[in-house]
């Protein structure tokens, strides 16, 4: 997912950056896993009980 990302933005501005994104990418996928929706997911996150 990494190398996708970096073929339609060009690159990854830092590596912070690169972190958020594979951290959010991470719990959205372990998310799907456990058959949360990803908007859900994202809901429930922002409310701070992951």
């Amino acid at each position: 997912m990494i190398k996708l990302r970096q073929k339609v933005s060009g690159c990854l501005r830092t590596l912070t950056g690169a972190r958020q994104f594979c951290a959010i990418r991470s719990y959205l996928s372990t998310a799907a896993k456990h058959g949360i929706g990803l908007f859900p997911a994202l809901v429930y996150l922002a409310e701070g009980s992951p």
